[in-house]
């Protein structure tokens, strides 16, 4: 069968280590991956470049100058999360796998996306376990058998299904000798002749005797010998050594002396360079044509490895696909390691933005709101590069014991200091990077669920008011709203009057009228507070809101996230969409305040806005536009109002990594839009950007726009909603337009789509009333 193709040209762009280029933004409708590249499981070599695949994208490093190469969906690789890569110097060729079976070729710059495995329905497991070469063919190991791809035909050539009568049967590796395959699986050894003309057939592959029943989870050829190894840790009722055996005219085990005892062995690879690389757990090894083991390379940079996979080019030097170090070398003597800036994971629960620093949680829960115990610090993102905050501070807190930071808050009136929330440790706060307090119950009001022996303290929403008090949300407890004030004291409410015994507390806004509105989370709805710190929480300043007409309306007690807006609405996400507060002031003066949902026309049908989305996440950007988050569709861009779409992105018209996007925060300076997905953070540069109270520095950019520029020109340093109009020297209206917060874009083309001729143009700008009034000049190059 063939498999349907789609060609894209890739752009690879080099990540330069100047500060300078770092730094800069990305252009007006651009994207950028912020994935980590840290965790690296496999690893090919071929042309001067070595290629190394993540658990969440892949990047090339260049042994000439030590250069690399970001390649993710934004540089035009058509899917996310890796699998297994390898590179066919045969034809020089990249192959490149994905955990959903889906495959990309890369030859010289352009990628071949080869679809159908992902999208064919196989009974049984289709992830693809190894690639091997011969010639132009592509072996591909699978969870169902072996698939062969033509790399020079750019087709499949053929599927095997190799178990008994044509089962399914998983194999995780294959090898050759000049005569026969050999393909290590589930169920042992199968062998078949290479030059056998009918090898789709089972019938042409037989079972090897003279080995142990079970799993063979890697192959390889060298010296003429074939090795493989007993995998007792996969193998069910087996466990402790795994076992290499050797064939020469029989199978024969190796003695565990030879190999070190109680490791697993995740891969067996042979070199023309007289080396076979053993590859375990915690380092890999170096033999010869004897068997000796002549090199050993483990515990680099005082650490224990965490090796995946490993090869050795025509030089000698070892490179080693690392689990926490990325890309591994060791040339002579000397270890060293390589990979992208990027967070430490592309785990991401919730993100928050300040004066141009984006910070991330990378902790969570489960769906039930129970822990993962992921222990990774904090990411920071400022100029251009990420940084991780984790380590032992002795006098503050061992943030490498610190579980699950499931949000982040940055003080609005001081960038400095941030605050983490975490499920099960409390609060922690920092300034200029470094922890220095932690909040629990030690310390603060902050309470634990006082459970005989365990006492965590379950934190997540974070808000500071206009006195600078912050106010903590803390779950599963009677006092279920803290507050740090401004004065460094602490007090807590306790809202059981309103919201029952032990809560479940999460997001907090407080809005412009100093209203605490607070998710309620497992389905609890809403509440609002108008009290102060110290006020008694009672039904006069408290109230419930639920899905009931008169008590807030919502469209389900399911609220997931909270936004205002410019004009002081509350826009909230919940399992069933979107509904809109829009006299938010209303709720305690007993007039009518309840929440609406936005009546949309399509094709001449009345319908609600997202009614069937799971929203996760609301932003508003300075055009008081709304980014909103879905769990399965998403992200859509909608009108300030919310009755027209601007954008949708989803994983098919887009580079976005996943339709689950969590998390949304926007930088107001530039219009970058910082997207949390389920698989990684990407960002999308918007259009609208901070609007300025006067008129202050304005340009436009690109400028002179020179023939070959065909994107978007940008008017910034602009008041919100300026009226622009733009003329030609001699006064000919061309265009008209109106700014979106501090930013306007033109295109060059007049009223009709054509691109103007060349020339100086002005571009008069003026304030929505009329009152303040600038005049900037561009020069157009056709």
């Amino acid at each position: 069968m063939k498999y349907i193709m789609k060609h894209i040209l890739l752009f690879f762009t080099v990540l330069l280590l100047t500060h300078t280029l770092i730094a800069q933004s990305v252009a007006i409708g651009q994207w950028k991956d912020h994935l980590s590249y840290k965790s690296a499981i496999s690893v090919a070599e071929g042309n001067g470049k070595v290629y190394c695949a993540t658990t969440s994208g892949i990047f090339i490093y260049n042994k000439s100058d030590n250069s690399m190469q970001r390649l993710s969906k934004v540089s035009g690789l058509s899917d996310v999360e890796p699998g297994v890569l390898n590179f066919n110097k045969y034809n020089n060729k990249l192959l490149i796998t994905y955990k959903n079976a889906n495959i990309d070729l890369i030859d010289n710059k352009t990628i071949i996306n080869i679809g159908d495995l992902k999208r064919k329905a196989i009974i049984g497991n289709k992830s693809i376990n190894n690639v091997y070469f011969i010639n132009q063919y592509a072996y591909l190991s699978c969870g169902f058998g072996i698939v062969v791809i033509d790399m020079d035909k750019l087709e499949v050539k053929d599927t095997y299904y190799i178990g008994p009568g044509g089962s399914v049967l998983n194999v995780h590796d294959i090898t050759s000798d000049a005569t026969n395959l050999y393909a290590a699986t589930d169920d042992g050894i199968y062998t078949a002749s290479r030059n056998n003309p009918n090898l789709a057939n089972y019938s042409s592959w037989s079972k090897m005797g003279g080995l142990p029943n079970g799993i063979y989870n890697t192959i390889t050829s060298f010296d003429g010998k074939i090795y493989t190894n007993f995998s007792k840790l996969l193998t069910a009722g087996i466990s402790y050594q795994d076992t290499i055996f050797v064939l020469t005219t029989s199978w024969n085990y190796l003695p565990s002396s030879l190999i070190g005892y109680g490791y697993v062995i995740t891969s067996l690879r042979g070199f023309d360079n007289n080396t076979l690389l053993l590859v375990q757990d915690i380092g890999v090894s170096a033999y010869d044509v004897n068997f000796y083991n002549y090199d050993n390379y483990s515990n680099y940079f005082s650490d224990v490895a965490r090796s995946k996979q490993a090869i050795r080019d025509n030089a000698g030097n070892a490179w080693i696909a690392d689990a926490k170090y990325g890309l591994v070398s060791y040339k002579a003597g000397v270890y060293t390691y390589a990979y992208p800036n990027g967070p430490s994971s592309s785990k991401i629960t919730a993100m928050s933005m300040q004066d141009e620093k984006l910070w991330v949680a990378p902790g969570g829960v489960d769906i039930s709101w129970h822990n993962i115990y992921f222990v990774d610090g904090l990411y920071e993102y400022s100029d251009g590069q990420w940084s991780n905050t984790r380590g032992n501070y002795p006098s503050v807190v061992n943030l490498d014991t610190v579980y699950d930071i499931v949000n982040t808050y940055v003080d609005p009136s001081n960038s400095k200091r941030v605050y983490a929330s975490t499920w099960g440790n409390g609060i922690v706060e920092l300034y200029n990077n470094v922890p220095v307090k932690l909040y629990n119950t030690t310390n603060s009001s902050l309470q634990g669920l006082n459970i005989p022996g365990f006492n965590p303290v379950w934190t997540y929403g974070l808000a500071i008011d206009a006195s600078q008090n912050l106010w903590i949300s803390n779950s599963g407890v009677s006092k279920s709203m803290s507050i740090k004030k401004a004065n460094g004291t602490w007090q807590a409410l306790d809202f059981s009057p309103i919201l029952g015994n032990n809560p479940n507390m999460g997001q907090i806004l407080i809005d412009k009228n100093d209203q605490k509105w607070v998710v309620v989370t497992r389905g609890g709805g809403i509440m609002v507070y108008k009290g102060g710190t110290t006020a008694a929480p009672n039904t006069s300043n408290s109230k419930l809101l639920s899905i009931t007409v008169g008590n807030g309306a919502l469209p389900s007690i399911g609220v997931y996230c909270l936004a205002e807006d410019q004009n002081g609405e509350i826009w909230v996400g919940t399992d069933k969409g979107i509904a809109v507060f829009y006299s938010p002031e209303n709720v305690f003066t007993g007039q009518n305040f309840d929440a609406q949902q936005i009546l949309l026309t399509q094709d001449g049908h009345v319908q609600i806005l997202l009614e069937t989305e799971f929203i996760q996440s609301i932003a508003v950007d300075d055009a008081n536009r709304k980014w909103i988050a879905t769990a399965n569709s998403g992200v859509f861009l909608m009108s300030a109002d919310g009755t027209q779409q601007i954008q949708h992105f989803d994983e098919s018209n887009s580079p976005l990594f996943s339709n689950n996007v969590q998390s949304i925060v926007i930088n107001h300076k530039t219009g970058e839009v910082y997207f949390g997905t389920s698989k990684g953070i990407i960002s999308y540069r918007g259009t609208a950007t901070e609007a300025f109270e006067d008129f202050t520095d304005v340009y436009a950019f690109p400028n002179p726009v020179k023939h070959e520029y065909d994107g978007p020109i940008a008017i910034k340093g602009l008041v919100n909603n300026t009226i622009l109009k733009i003329t030609d020297i001699s006064g000919t209206l061309v265009y008209e337009t109106k700014s979106e917060g501090g930013q306007a874009l033109w295109n060059a083309k007049n009223f009709k789509g054509e691109r103007v001729s060349s020339g100086v143009y002005m571009v008069f700008c003026t304030s929505p009333d009329g009152s303040k009034k600038m005049v900037t000049k561009i020069l157009v190059m056709n």
